[in-house]
């Protein structure tokens, strides 16, 4: 997938706090030996002196020059560059050139690991960050409300709430989860949670079932339950904001589920007829759902059933499973 930069000017960022010396550049976020989860925000300050323009470098895409330099620009943004990068999994180094009177004058790298999958941790050199944190919210403090009341953080109108004012495009996709849609955040997210602020409430699986009692309900009755969900790790498979897929899904059903099951796609699966004919793996009709495409899920309940192998609507033997599309 290419890494795109989008120049985001529509974000009032006029901070001028703690700035450096000179041509300095620092990235803000994510810093060095960070871990994301997210491929929202590049944040860089630079220093009292205005540089003219920024080169920001990603892996092997090179962005065009970001002018900074303009008195207008200063006016918006004082010296923070802010870029919606595209992370690929896994590592990635950030390379942020400063430019002025046609020359680099000053250069920041930073080495981040994008932890796509909760399948595929970072390792221990990385570490999570934490941005509200007193040290960080006061670099955000002369533009955002960092410290809200109640009523605001309970509003459902993104012009109230302050979550909206960086978190805005995180729900600018076609599968909003409920509570994120009317920005419910702190039912999930806690208010006075240490070393930082808004961390997630502990227990993925508790926190879930509290809304969604009738799963735990469907999945009692199941004879055999799905991995994750025995585990408790909804994230696993759902993004708990939104998502570009049904369901919340954190990639498309066949990615996800080859994502464990790898195998499944490097060789036949449901040898069918006398010619030995594998079966599809994905199209865009289902016969036995009409309306929606033909995946994994088509055949298989991601959450559990009464087999092994998880046949939709607890179907128990093959041929029935079959019947649902096959109905000659």
């Amino acid at each position: 997938m290419p890494i795109i930069l989008h120049h985001l000017l529509l974000l009032s960022l006029f901070l001028t706090a703690l700035p450096s010396a000179g041509w300095g550049l620092e990235i803000l976020y994510p810093p060095d030996k960070a871990v994301v989860t997210r491929s929202d925000y590049l944040i860089v300050r630079g220093g009292e002196t205005p540089l003219d323009g920024v080169v920001v470098e990603i892996k092997d895409y090179r962005s065009e020059m970001l002018e900074v330099g303009s008195n207008e620009y200063r006016a918006a943004f004082a010296d923070f560059l802010i870029v919606a990068p595209v992370f690929d999994a896994g590592q990635n180094t950030i390379k942020v050139e400063g430019y002025a009177g046609g020359k680099v004058v000053a250069t920041k790298t930073a080495d981040i690991y994008f932890e796509a999958s909760p399948l595929d941790p970072a390792p221990s050199s990385y570490r999570k960050v934490l941005m509200h944190t007193p040290q960080q919210e006061a670099v955000c403090a002369p533009c955002h409300k960092m410290n809200p009341d109640e009523k605001a953080l309970a509003s459902e109108s993104p012009k109230v709430n302050p979550c909206a004012s960086c978190h805005l495009r995180m729900l600018d996709v076609p599968n909003v989860h409920g509570p994120a849609g009317v920005w419910q955040c702190t039912y999930c997210h806690q208010t006075d949670s240490k070393p930082g602020r808004y961390q997630a409430r502990p227990g993925d699986a508790e926190v879930c079932m509290e809304c969604h009692e009738d799963k735990v309900q469907e999945f009692k009755g199941k004879k055999f339950v799905h991995g994750p969900i025995e585990a408790g790790m909804c994230l696993v498979c759902h993004d708990p904001h939104a998502s570009n897929n049904p369901a919340q899904l954190v990639a498309p059903v066949n990615e996800l589920c080859l994502r464990c099951h790898e195998e499944i796609g490097e060789k036949n699966h449901i040898v069918r007829g006398v010619g030995g004919k594998a079966h599809p793996l994905q199209g865009p009709e289902n016969p036995a759902f009409p309306g929606k495409p033909f995946h994994c899920a088509s055949c298989h309940d991601p959450h559990g059933g009464a087999t092994e192998q998880y046949f939709q609507r607890d179907i128990a033997n093959r041929m029935s499973l079959c019947q649902l599309c096959h109905k000659k």
